[in-house]
């Protein structure tokens, strides 16, 4: 009887327990600058794998890995199956070498708990761990990210192996920090435990089932419920010739994304319990995240990133392909260091890798360029994966630090080195003292960002062109075109430290927040919105009223329609004696008294009508760039625009160079095939690399 008590207990604790991500999460302000002295600028760290190499070898590595001047290194993210060979059987013996020898080393360590990969013992027990994609396809043992974070029996025995993790280590002086879990994605899951816990996520956020049915729009090809209980889980993959509802994907995306965060704040929760408050928490989102919000995962300390940017793409022509996205970094940096003041990057990419649809050779240079840019963007640490160079599985055409001798350097490892010696020169510069220039403060921007309207977006397009990432890009390269620092920001933030604010494609809105727009540009802000903003409530549904209702007195237009080509034909676009063209997507605008119109549609029935408009509000002002040119340039000299009529002085930097300020230093890094000669001002001094800048290079200077 006891023991039945017990599982229902248990079970009553994870329903509650993801009943209570309903909530929206407001990430707690922690002071995560206590764990980085900022006089030690940017530390920089390497993956090492005991579990994968000869125990013989493991002092001689970790040893390669002080001398070449790391300063810490990373274990067991994917070691379940060597911590606990046989259920409830653990074995810490080998872990415990493996930190002595750290340690022993003169290497801080950070330890990861192992959730992203359960031993086969406990898959073969219980073959409901896990998760089932949308066509029906269970996952099964051999990789990783193959559980349901809704599985009762899973977290039960995630709460175990952390919490033993947290009892044995919790106290070593020699663990700086804690991973949880590793890049957690928020994969929509389709298992019965994911479908009965979305169930009880809409119970608590509806109450009733009326009030579903409603927000749902139930009476839409009677798609009524009349309980929690029918609902399944809202699939994109099965329906061809229609879509499913929306709101009902909406929620679905929320609920996926919870799910996730509440399984990592969970573990969290669990090793405070017995872990030094002088050691920090964290998770690694990737570079860029879709179905996960790093901002739910609210008891972190900071959240960190993973980051590689070569994936077989060239963004800006020529070699480009082999220094990757030019945008990846910039926005990373800026996105989670905004989250809590303090980022880093837990994985960088080292050299060539495996996984992606082309793999090329990197530039010379590329790597060094962006550990530096990481610490122009404010990263606290960089770490790379990994140390030694796989001789087998999956990742076996990876590049480490060492190739597959063990011991000789690759050319990515080089750069690390390179970067660790110029770290220590740096740190002997650095300035307590140093404050923000007041030019580059002027500048400030913040970036309103909220996943929901990614989600609501790519859920309902309109046209085949459309890319959130894409309209997002323009708009940060536009703004860091101009040397701004920016930060990401959302709709709880304060926005009056910010003279200027881009809100893209900003869709689901509340009054509350057109009101809040609407009080930051009358006390002087300069905000920026495009086109899609306001179409929508918050639950995804039209406003009853003219097109973009609640936004139309503070934009000072109608948005009249909207309209989208194909592929074949380029719409043109007017402004003064420039001309730009687009094809995705265009708000066709009437303005009202009082606005004036900065660029006009050029053909199509609707020539001559208004493109972007700007106007005047109290100290402020308000521009809506209500097209998407093709290239992202009209962005650009829109953007340009408000700032230089607001009177703030501006670089002006080519597409694919940035240029950022951080701690008394200028760092300047270059994804171009050209050399650029930077704005360094007379009379600096250059710590690191040169100008003209090469491409695929970095430079320093004070």
């Amino acid at each position: 009887m006891n023991k039945r008590n017990d599982l229902l207990t248990k079970i009553l604790f994870v329903i509650l327990s993801i009943i209570h991500c309903v909530p929206s999460f407001s990430q707690e302000k922690k002071d995560a600058q206590r764990f980085f002295p900022k006089s030690d600028l940017m530390s920089i760290g390497v993956y090492y794998y005991p579990e994968q190499w000869p125990r013989e070898q493991w002092e001689r590595d970790l040893k390669n890995i002080k001398k070449l001047g790391f300063e810490f290194t990373h274990f067991a993210e994917f070691a379940w199956t060597f911590m606990e060979p046989v259920e409830g059987k653990y074995d810490f013996k080998w872990l415990d070498e493996a930190l002595a020898l750290a340690e022993k080393s003169g290497l801080k360590v950070i330890l990861c708990t192992p959730s992203l990969t359960p031993p086969a013992w406990l898959g073969e027990k219980h073959p409901e761990i896990y998760l089932i994609d949308a066509n029906g396809r269970q996952r099964e043992h051999g990789n990783r990210a193959n559980v349901s974070v809704t599985n009762e029996k899973y977290r039960e025995y995630t709460d175990q192996i952390v919490a033993e993790l947290g009892k044995r280590y919790g106290k070593n002086k020699n663990i700086m920090g804690w991973q949880i879990d590793n890049e957690p994605l928020a994969t929509p899951d389709f298992s019965p435990s994911a479908r009965k816990a979305f169930q009880n996520w809409l119970k608590a956020k509806y109450k009733t089932i009326d009030k579903l049915n409603t927000e749902w729009i139930g009476s839409f090809w009677s798609t009524r419920y009349n309980n929690f209980e029918q609902i399944v889980l809202p699939n994109t993959e099965i329906y061809v010739e229609d879509k499913l509802s929306p709101h009902a994907v909406l929620d679905f995306k929320r609920f996926t994304a919870d799910a996730q965060s509440e399984y990592l704040n969970r573990q969290a929760e669990i090793l405070r319990k017995y872990t030094d408050p002088k050691q920090w928490i964290t998770t690694n989102f990737t570079n860029v995240t879709y179905d996960a919000d790093p901002r739910r995962a609210n008891k972190m300390d900071f959240i960190t990133y993973t980051m590689y940017p070569v994936s077989g793409r060239n963004t800006l022509g020529g070699n480009n392909f082999r220094m990757g996205s030019p945008y990846k970094i910039a926005e990373a940096n800026d996105y989670y260091r905004s989250i809590n003041g303090v980022t880093g990057i837990m994985e960088l990419q080292p050299g060539q890798v495996n996984w992606a649809s082309i793999n090329p050779q990197l530039q010379p240079g590329t790597v060094h360029m962006w550990l530096m840019q990481a610490f122009g963007g404010g990263c606290s640490f960089s770490n790379t994966y990994r140390y030694r160079h796989p001789l087998g599985s999956s990742e076996m055409y990876h590049d480490g630090i060492v190739g597959t001798d063990g011991v000789s350097l690759s050319t990515g490892g080089k750069e690390f080195v390179q970067a660790i010696e110029e770290m220590k020169m740096l740190r002997k510069e650095y300035n307590p003292k140093a404050v923000i220039p007041k030019e580059i403060a002027q500048r400030k921007t913040a970036f309103l960002w909220n996943h929901e309207n990614l989600w609501d977006l790519e859920n309902q397009k309109q046209t085949e062109f459309w890319n959130t990432w894409q309209h997002r890009n323009f708009y940060t390269a536009a703004v860091k075109s101009t040397g701004a620092p920016m930060d990401f920001i959302t709709e709880e933030d304060d926005f009056s430290q910010y003279p200027f604010m881009v809100a893209p494609a900003y869709q689901l809105i509340d009054q509350k927040l057109v009101d809040k727009w609407t009080k930051y540009v009358e006390n002087g802000g300069n905000l920026i919105l495009s086109c899609r903003t306001g179409q929508k409530d918050k639950n995804g549904h039209f406003f009853e009223a003219n097109w973009a209702g609640p936004i139309i007195p503070l934009i000072g237009a109608d948005v009249e329609f909207f309209d989208m080509l194909v592929a074949d034909v380029q719409g043109k676009i007017k402004s003064g004696e420039n001309s730009y063209q687009w094809r995705t997507w265009a708000d066709v605008l009437s303005p009202k008294k009082g606005t004036e119109v900065l660029a006009t549609y050029a053909d199509q029935f609707y020539k001559d009508k208004a493109a972007v408009i700007t106007r005047k509000l109290g100290k402020g002002s308000v521009t809506y760039i209500g097209v998407e040119s093709n290239d992202g340039t009209l962005e650009r000299e829109m953007i340009r625009t408000v700032f230089n009529r607001a009177n703030v002085a501006i670089e002006n930097l080519p597409k694919g160079v940035y240029i950022d300020w951080r701690d008394g230093f200028y760092v300047g890094v270059n994804y171009t095939d050209e050399a650029i000669q930077l704005p360094i001002q007379k009379g600096s001094k250059i710590l690191v690399g040169e100008n003209p800048l090469q491409p695929a290079q970095a430079v320093i200077w004070k």
